[in-house]
């Protein structure tokens, strides 16, 4: 269900052309002459994705992000960066969540619209968390330009993958540049990632095109580096964008599922060979970016 009082039309924008929308039933058009997106509203979900799709290949991982944050792996991902969170978001008021999942791991301020974009229908229909559940990509969001008070990705951005490891840094490109659009002067972008320590980030960047053709669409994660993280957002985001970076301490012997699909396989953090970070960009006041 879409919360009671929030006009889509009036927070939304077309992710084709970022012209507004008309409200019609079961739908939302664009008003642009020529533009033609109409987004399709069932199950309280508005369809954003700007060219027809089939059914998302992250269907298929609903059932592993429904389990992913309990236990030893709430420790590791979600506990300490809940509570930074908390501090983060206070006083906002329209938050964008980028793979928002079936459910929210943090605390949602006080009196704030939560939009939750996902390319995972299934995980959507099953989030009541969120105020707007929008069906659709960080590359092409469906929003006015500098709308949002705050971004979070919690562990979303290593999902943005094409066929080779060119075409992930063109869509983490992409995505960073909508984030610079449509955040406010003065807004947050929080983002939580797993970044590779050297030697896994040379295994990863060297053998990822030939996994990924062997393995196919099962190879939905590329992990970055905060050193390259950082200079491409360096680049994208606005002029005089501030960065906090924070590592999150973890005991070096607590042992956790390294991998969300495989909760059985458990490894010490001391041999799990990735920084836990959290990124909070504040966005800076001149919105000028070449591209």
């Amino acid at each position: 269900m879409i919360a009671a009082g929030v006009a889509l039309e009036k927070i939304l924008a077309c992710p084709r052309c970022h012209g507004g929308l008309e409200r019609l039933p079961g739908a939302l058009a664009c008003g642009t002459p020529g533009c033609g997106f109409r987004g399709v509203i069932a199950d309280g979900i508005v369809n954003a994705l700007p060219t027809a799709a089939g059914p998302s290949f992250f269907d298929a991982t609903y059932p592993v992000m429904m389990h992913s944050s309990s236990g030893p792996s709430r420790l590791v991902f979600y506990s300490q960066q809940a509570a930074a969170l908390r501090e983060r978001l206070a006083g906002a008021r329209l938050v964008l969540d980028v793979g928002c999942g079936p459910r929210l791991e943090y605390e949602r301020p006080p009196a704030s619209v939560v939009i939750g974009l996902d390319l995972s229908y299934e995980s959507l229909r099953h989030n009541t968390d969120v105020d707007v559940r929008l069906y659709g990509s960080a590359t092409s969001l469906p929003l006015p330009a500098g709308s949002i008070d705050a971004i979070v990705c919690f562990y979303s951005l290593h999902h943005l993958v094409g066929q080779t490891v060119h075409e992930n840094e063109a869509l983490l490109r992409a995505a960073l540049r909508e984030f610079a659009r449509v955040l406010k002067p003065g807004a947050d972008l929080l983002v939580f990632e797993v970044a590779p320590w050297w030697p896994a980030w040379t295994v990863q960047r060297l053998a990822w095109n030939l996994a990924r053709r062997k393995l196919g669409r099962s190879l939905d994660m590329f992990f970055w580096r905060r050193q390259t993280l950082t200079a491409l957002a360096s680049e994208l985001l606005p002029p005089g964008t501030r960065l906090e970076y924070r590592a999150i301490r973890i005991p070096p012997f607590t042992v956790f599922p390294f991998a969300f699909a495989l909760q059985r396989l458990r490894l010490p953090r001391l041999f799990y060979p990735f920084a836990i970070s959290m990124y909070d960009w504040r966005v800076g006041q001149n919105r000028v970016r070449s591209r």
